[in-house]
């Protein structure tokens, strides 16, 4: 079997310098890189991620933590593990995917062969936080932690800004009366994002009703499309809004459900808003799905490169915001009597 010594004799260099063009350690110039590469293709050499492990006395993976919320996963998470795994794959490590269920509790305190772990979904008084710490384990967030928690890095959205720039331009369109779908109570997404419809009815000097904000309940519904579906034929029945926000397009993909069963029409009867982005199917529903671009890619890639630097001991940010972006398509209209 060719060794990285072999390698390394025939390439003319070090067997360290082999380790470090294929781990990324360290930087290795072009001209090597290239020779040792066309070595190790010529002799057939595959690196043993083990060996190389055990040598540095790491595991190069990274853990991400995915929970799971429908049995699919959304164009959001296949975005965000796309982010990862390019810049892990960058620096050489492995990427670890783990779909938790929210409700297995005992998930929480498995202990994986990681370096470090990427975590989605952060809550207030978070458990998995708490343990990350206890076990000394480096972690970063992909959304904001707990706010009295001054020490845990985290990559998030401007998720109060950009919801303040969506209850600003349904308002400007004549919306009073707006039915938020939130995301399930205890995130501090679902939290931020609350804030953010309350600014921008208080910057309007109007009312905000917390009762026109509902939180989804996994207990309830088992796919986010249904939570979407029954929040509009529960809700209808009391009381007629004229623009729901969702918290997914699949929520929205709910909504827009439940309004063809309801003889609803959309835009013209309701507007429709999703706070995520799937462009493929925003671009396919009747009416195109007026949405916000959260750009989950970059969310992974920061935080990726964000874990990489803690693991390296090299300076890194505590926090990083990736600005959302409000893409208007034809899902909402403005209301010919303004209030």
């Amino acid at each position: 079997m060719v060794t990285i010594a072999d390698v390394a004799k025939k390439a003319g260099v070090s067997k360290g310098t082999v380790s470090s063009v294929f781990s990324k350690k360290r930087p290795i110039s072009v001209e090597v890189t290239e020779r040792v590469l066309n070595v190790a293709k010529e002799l057939n050499y595959v690196p043993n991620h083990a060996a190389r492990s055990l040598a540095m006395k790491k595991n190069m993976i990274i853990g991400l933590k995915m929970p799971t919320v429908d049995t699919e996963l959304s164009s959001f998470d296949l975005k965000v593990i796309n982010g990862v795994v390019k810049k892990c794959t960058e620096s050489g490590y492995r990427v670890l995917l783990d779909r938790v269920y929210e409700n297995e509790e005992s998930a929480l305190f498995s202990r994986d062969p990681v370096d470090g772990i990427i975590l989605l979904n952060p809550k207030d008084e978070d458990l998995r936080i708490v343990q990350y710490k206890q076990l000394n384990l480096p972690y970063v967030l992909i959304g904001r932690p707990d706010k009295e928690d001054e020490d845990t890095k985290f990559v998030d959205n401007n998720n109060i800004e950009i919801v303040k720039e969506v209850g600003e331009f349904l308002i400007e369109n004549g919306h009073h009366d707006i039915l938020f779908l939130n995301a399930f109570n205890g995130m501090t997404v679902a939290e931020d994002r609350k804030e953010g419809l309350k600014r921008a009815f208080e910057n309007f000097s109007l009312p905000f009703k917390e009762e026109n904000v509902i939180y989804n309940d996994q207990e309830k519904y088992k796919y986010a499309s249904d939570y979407g579906f029954n929040s509009l034929l529960e809700t209808i029945k009391a009381k007629k809004y004229t623009a729901i926000i969702a918290d997914t397009d699949r929520v929205a993909l709910g909504v827009l459900r439940a309004a063809r069963e309801l003889g609803i029409d959309i835009p013209d009867d309701l507007s429709l808003i999703a706070l995520s982005n799937n462009e493929t199917l925003a671009l396919d529903t009747t009416p195109k799905l007026t949405s916000i671009e959260l750009f989950p890619e970059k969310l992974g890639e920061e935080a990726a490169e964000v874990l990489i630097n803690v693991l390296k001991e090299q300076l890194a940010p505590r926090q990083k915001m990736i600005p959302a972006k409000l893409v208007i398509r034809d899902s909402c209209k403005k209301l010919l009597l303004m209030r």
